[in-house]
């Protein structure tokens, strides 16, 4: 016996026993029940109890009918209403007393058939005589489970609407407490703040869920000081905004979740009161804001570049608040988003522009953060309408900036102070090559955080890259057969040849790698030489124009898993690449190139080859496999042709200065625990996580990682990856978060439930 259901199934079967020696087996068990007080109960305990029967109109799919109809099946004289031989029949007379069917003479003729069960049957009730109230039979001294109920009118109110989740719970979470109104609604309405946002949100009402709502309307009216019964949404949309009181419990709990579409649109008809009341709860103040900003940067093309700078921070100050608000977590600050990005931009410092190795070492550690400020301030703003004021602002002080690097790195080249890579012979006893085509400083980087939090090992360095910065020059120059290549004379695709003079496209440089040992799809062996690709960067750049800043996350973490899968395959991995890329939306600026100055085919975005003897002001540079064939670049940041939002090819620390990342296995890889399989059996959580053991398990209160935990000490997974623990029944139906965590507290996985489940 575990719950007081279970009491009740046992004395129904209790009050079977007779006499053999002097009584005949009752015929039937009559519960009579004058206020329906066990209604609530009778569809379960008909699982249990087959020889369930009710008093009632005729419904044979719950065994229920008029006397008649219950006499018939009682003498089992109805062939197609069965229940087991053995069973005697209980039957269950809602709204009907002992004292009604005891006066013969005086009870109603539709009650009369039976009457003969009160002699021939026994009778379900108190040892005193009389029939059993729902709170006599749970609290009665001389009934099997003595609890502790109180005794108003409000806590019997209560009882009738939670008695089916209060018989279901285990006994032992029951005893040992007093039970009033509150302790009761509270089963049915545990969590305040969720039935509060329901309610609001239109998911449940009086006529869909009676029972909950009475509860969660008596629990709002006492803590909250609102009574739905009373008042609309509209009324508690007001206070909800104002947070005062345990409406801030409410506020956070809508805070930390998205949905409730429908409590948006109420806040929405809501504005603060005061000068001085927290405006971060209405949307009507947010979307001002972000109107405010819109057209505040979109004025920022009139300015010139350090006065489009002290702007953008100004609007940071002015705005930087609204990114911390509920609005901003639902997407709906988009424009605040992009203005801390756009801030870092902002603050961007000149690269050095007396030594090459200076310039670069700067861009490494913190020119590629404002690149990549510059993608995620595009990537912020997936609307048009925002991504049109990002770019002005871009424009404003990102373009100044990239053309600014690049006329110095070109004049370092044109002074020779900048030696860009040459074909040698591979020294590196790398035996695995993962090329990625076009990952840029600023990709790479966060490249190397993603695989650190991995648990692997990410050194990375860099390298110049080759002239011209386009992947027909730069591929060939990074692979292990860099030196078994030549530049001819004469060529306008920059390709470099192989000793038969075939041009070194994909398939001669996979047959020249496969030739020299290296295996080029994928390998079996972990210590064979292989070169494989990953990512697609440089193509959609070409594609997607200034959105390819919108798919750059989803592209590094591409090439993460694959690095992820190699490494995992027991090998240590070289990612390099080819060239960089800039990307400026609306546009790199045109630079002139006079019609004829250009070989056929020798002119591309940001490089030309140039015709023998044509003069030329722009800078020309060796080609990187034929010194003796010189290639100009475009001036700056320029583009020879109009319009072009994504362009290399040219000399800028984008495109020249590349990334090379070297990764291994670190000596406690991050484990797979993906598969979290979590089960409640009453108050107990049982936790199983297939193929991992002596990992720790906590469950801590709210939907976040980090609230307080609810098992002192937590639990570890023992050699099957199993464990459980119990809960108090004080956080029943309250939001808590599952936690897996290694031995450095690092979490590797974390689900929301709800404590004892729906």
């Amino acid at each position: 016996m575990t719950t007081p259901l279970d009491a009740l199934v046992a004395a129904l079967h209790d009050a079977v026993s007779y006499n053999p020696g002097a009584e005949a087996a009752p015929e039937a068990i009559v519960w009579c029940d004058p206020n329906g007080e066990f209604s609530t109960l009778i569809p379960t305990l008909r699982e249990r109890l087959p020889e369930l029967l009710t008093y009632g109109d005729h419904d044979p799919a719950t065994s229920t009918g008029p006397a008649v109809w219950l006499r018939a099946v009682t003498a089992r004289a109805l062939p197609s209403v069965p229940f087991p031989d053995d069973a005697t029949p209980i039957l269950y007379l809602p709204g009907v007393g002992r004292e009604v069917l005891k006066g013969a003479e005086d009870c109603p003729t539709l009650l009369q058939p039976l009457v003969w069960f009160t002699v021939a049957g026994n009778l379900f009730g108190h040892v005193n005589g009389k029939d059993w109230t729902l709170k006599a039979f749970l609290t009665s001294d001389r009934g099997p489970l003595r609890l502790n109920i109180a005794d108003d009118a409000s806590t019997r109110m209560a009882l009738s609407h939670a008695a089916l989740r209060f018989c279901t719970k285990p006994i032992e979470e029951l005893k040992g407490k007093r039970w009033d109104a509150d302790a009761l609604n509270a089963l049915l309405a545990p969590d305040l703040a969720a039935d509060m946002l329901d309610w609001m949100d239109g998911a449940f009402d009086a006529t869909a869920d009676p029972a909950r709502f009475t509860a969660f309307a008596s629990i709002a009216e006492k803590q909250l000081k609102f009574d739905p019964r009373k008042l609309s949404t509209q009324d508690a949309a007001k206070r909800l905004a104002q947070r005062e009181g345990k409406w801030a419990e409410v506020w956070s709990r809508f805070a930390a979740v998205t949905g409730y579409g429908r409590v948006v649109g109420l806040l929405g008809a809501e504005e603060p009161a005061t000068l001085f009341e927290n405006h971060e709860a209405y949307p009507k103040q947010n979307l001002k804001g972000e109107n405010e900003l819109r057209d505040s940067l979109s004025k920022l093309e009139s300015l010139s570049a350090p006065d489009a700078r002290l702007r953008i921070l100004e609007l940071e100050g002015q705005h930087a608040w609204r990114r911390e608000t509920v609005w901003a977590k639902r997407g709906e600050a988009p424009l605040a988003q992009a203005l801390s990005f756009l801030a870092e931009v902002a603050k961007a410092k000149a690269l050095p522009a007396h030594d090459g190795d200076a310039l670069a070492e700067s861009y490494v550690d913190s020119g590629a953060g404002v690149d990549s400020a510059a993608m995620q301030a595009l990537a912020a703003a997936p609307r048009d309408v925002d991504r049109n004021v990002v770019s002005v602002a871009l424009r404003a002080i990102y373009l100044p900036w990239l053309e600014e690097g690049a006329n110095a790195l070109q004049e370092l080249i044109r002074k020779g102070g900048v030696k860009l890579a040459k074909p040698e012979a591979t020294k590196s006893t790398t035996t695995t090559i993962l090329f990625v085509d076009g990952l840029r400083m600023d990709l790479a980087q966060e490249l190397a955080r993603l695989l650190g939090s991995e648990g692997l090992n990410v050194a990375l360095s860099w390298q110049w890259s080759g002239f011209p910065t386009v992947t027909a020059t730069c591929k060939a120059l990074v692979s292990p057969v860099a030196s078994l290549l030549y530049g001819p004379s004469t060529t306008s695709d920059v390709l470099p040849v192989n000793s038969d003079g075939k041009l070194a496209t994909k398939p001669v440089l996979y047959k020249l790698l496969e030739e020299q040992g290296w295996e080029t799809g994928n390998s079996l062996l972990a210590d064979s030489r292989l070169w494989t690709e990953a990512g697609r960067f440089d193509e959609d750049g070409h594609a997607l124009g200034a959105r390819l800043a919108g798919q750059l996350a989803a592209g590094i973490r591409d090439v993460s898993d694959c690095v992820l899968q190699l490494v995992r395959s027991e090998r240590s991995v070289r990612i390099v690449t080819d060239h960089g890329w800039l990307l400026m939306p609306g546009g790199l600026p045109k630079a002139a190139l006079e019609t004829g100055l250009a070989e056929p085919q020798g002119k591309r975005t940001r490089c030309a080859m140039v015709k023998a003897n044509a003069q030329t002001s722009y800078l020309q540079i060796p080609w990187t496999w034929n010194h003796e064939v010189f290639v100009a670049t475009a001036t700056g940041a320029h583009s020879f042709f109009a319009g072009q939002e994504y362009a290399h090819g040219g000399v800028s620390p984008q495109e020249c200065i590349l990334p090379v990342l070297d990764v291994t296995a670190s000596g406690v890889q991050k484990r797979d625990v993906a598969d979290v399989k979590a089960r409640w059996e009453g108050l107990r959580l049982r936790v199983e996580v297939p193929g991992a053991t002596d990992l720790h398990v906590d469950l801590r209160l709210g939907s976040e990682t980090s609230g307080p935990s609810l098992i002192k000490g937590g639990r570890v997974l023992d050699d099957k990856g199993k464990t459980s623990f119990l809960v108090g029944d004080d956080n029943e139906g309250q939001t808590a978060c599952l936690v897996l965590v290694d031995d450095d507290g690092r979490i590797l996985a974390h689900r929301v439930l709800k404590v004892g489940g729906e």
